[in-house]
């Protein structure tokens, strides 16, 4: 049980005092949002500079900022060692997440929504040449509707193959990526025979590069 003792006739708890946590840092709430937006800003700035990151996210980019501000605020708004126990709990989710989500993983699904859009396109043409063998290939490629991400990413080129009577016998299809500067380096080519080419280099892929499997 605590005692007492009479100090200038004031009665005061004799024991000690029970520890407080102490969580908020002694800045102010100005001052924790202000460095909260100078960090997030600075941390985002890099990457959304030549506009990349909009691009390969669109308005959820907007978010990820919200979250990143929000993390901060938090961070400042801590003690010190509490901010050191949020580095200790989040770092290691946002290396995971990071391997989880690297470019090569963002990249595959717009390079798979490609590829088909590829194979429809070269589909279609083959089915048209079918049912069409006197005249050939079409002038122009079918219109289809391409899937959100081949849309957004890539362009589509229609290259036919005339004969000395100018006959459509054969062509490609290129696919090369609308802005290579986000990390979106692979162009694909499709032949009329069905095979997937692609390259890494800055231009469109040619027979003769590697072949999809």
């Amino acid at each position: 049980m605590t005692g007492f003792k009479f100090d200038g006739g004031k009665m005061e708890p004799n024991g000690e005092r029970q520890p407080s946590l102490h969580f908020r840092s002694g800045l102010r709430w100005s001052r924790v949002g202000l460095w909260a937006g100078l960090f997030a800003v600075a941390l985002f700035t890099p990457i959304d500079w030549s506009g990349c990151g909009y691009f390969r996210h669109g308005a959820v980019e907007l978010l990820h900022f919200v979250y990143v501000l929000l993390w901060f605020v938090i961070f400042f708004a801590l003690r010190l060692k509490w901010r050191l126990l949020l580095l200790v709990v989040t770092a290691p989710l946002v290396f995971f997440s990071l391997g989880l989500h690297g470019i090569a993983e963002e990249n595959a699904a717009p390079e798979a929504a490609t590829v088909e859009a590829l194979r429809g396109f070269q589909s279609s043409l083959n089915a048209h040449g079918n049912e069409h063998q006197q005249q050939g290939y079409p002038e122009s490629p079918p219109t289809m509707t391409l899937s959100p991400y081949a849309e957004k990413f890539y362009f589509f080129r229609y290259v036919p193959t005339r004969d000395a009577g100018g006959a459509i016998v054969g062509y490609v299809i290129q696919a090369t990526p609308k802005r290579r500067e986000c990390d979106f380096s692979v162009s694909f080519t499709i032949t009329d025979d069905g095979k997937v080419f692609y390259t890494y280099q800055q231009r469109a892929a040619m027979a003769g590069d590697k072949t999809l499997e």
